[in-house]
């Protein structure tokens, strides 16, 4: 009989990231990459797969920095997030429920400066200076980029409110950019 020496794997979870430098820097949620007895594989939109290294995660605000070895990736700029406006419009991008790659949603900006207490898992923490927006986040578009229409990130979506309808949250850019300096 055939035995495979390879373990057992099994995909658990799944959420979204974004290239910030070409040489494979990627800026997803602390959430997406929690657990540390997992490994964590990226795909790119084009299909292939990536080993990720967790290179570090913010104590503070849900952000974590992943690096694949990759050349020339495709990646977004930041915005300044201070300049945002209520009613401004905005895109998510991301692995809706999982399964549903590269799935765009659109919607405005409701809030500026919000405090939230996100969780799951039996984990919660709280988020302070949130944005709040109605475009439609769902689970697996934890660590996706919330755009403005000049495709440069503004947030990067983080949560929603299940008990209302189409009320999500963002990370703003400022923080991305500080927590990515640092």
């Amino acid at each position: 009989p055939n035995e495979s020496t390879e373990p057992n794997i099994q995909e658990v979870g799944a959420g979204t990231g974004f290239f910030v430098s070409k040489d494979g820097l990627i800026i997803t949620n602390k959430h997406v990459v929690s657990d540390e007895t997992a490994a964590y594989t990226v795909v790119t939109s084009d299909g292939k797969s990536y080993e990720a290294k967790i290179l570090s995660v913010d104590p503070v605000n849900d952000i974590a920095i992943i690096k694949i070895e990759i050349n020339d990736a495709p990646y977004l700029t930041f915005a300044e997030s201070s300049d945002l406006q209520l009613g401004q419009k905005v895109i998510a991008i991301g692995n809706s429920l999982g399964q549903y790659q590269n799935t765009v949603t659109s919607g405005v900006i409701s809030g500026i400066g919000r405090s939230i207490t996100a969780g799951g898992a039996g984990e919660t923490e709280q988020l302070e200076g949130v944005i709040q927006t109605d475009t439609a986040i769902n689970s697996g578009n934890s660590g996706g980029p919330l755009l403005n229409l000049a495709g440069l990130v503004v947030g990067i979506n983080t949560a929603v409110d299940r008990q209302g309808q189409s009320i999500g949250f963002a990370i703003p850019a400022n923080d991305v950019k500080t927590a990515l300096e640092s």
